[in-house]
């Protein structure tokens, strides 16, 4: 009789690891990952631009307004950070780098260069639609008056 040989045995893979409930800093992380290369301090340096130009496009100086903004009229005027040596051409994502630009500029200029898009003919055009836009007029200041409660004691004892 011929003995039979018997199929090699297969590795036993190691058990896993049951999943541990995340911490929200774990949570946090993965959206952050998530983002994919956002910048999470861009909103923090679009406030600063925006009040070192008062509130002007860097391109073509047609008064903008933060987000979030609602309508049509508003949309090409809305604040958007643009990086003036695009990323896509070595630019460093960093405030140095960064201006305050309207959406409509910012759509146009693409990954081209500051220098490049400010001789184009869009930007020209831009600059001379900016000299008839009117100033937004300022908001009223909102005054809440605040009133303290009388303090009443009471002493356990």
């Amino acid at each position: 009789m011929a003995l039979k040989k018997s199929p090699p045995k297969r590795k036993k893979s190691p058990p896993r690891r049951p999943r541990v409930r995340e911490t929200l800093k774990q949570q946090a992380e993965r959206q952050f990952a998530k983002m994919r290369g956002r910048n999470r301090a861009g909103p923090i340096w679009l406030a600063r631009h925006f009040e070192r130009q008062n509130g002007r496009c860097a391109y073509c100086g047609i008064p903008m307004l933060l987000p979030p903004l609602r309508g049509r009229k508003t949309r090409d005027r809305r604040a958007t950070l643009d990086h003036v040596l695009p990323l896509m051409r070595g630019g460093a994502d960093s405030e140095a780098n960064t201006v305050a630009a309207c959406d409509a500029c910012n759509g146009a200029k693409g990954n081209m260069t500051a220098l490049a898009f400010r001789m184009s003919a869009f930007c020209i055009a831009r600059q001379a639609f900016a000299a008839t836009v009117p100033e937004p007029k300022p908001k009223k200041p909102v005054i809440v008056e605040v009133r303290k409660r009388p303090r009443t004691e009471t002493r356990n004892g």
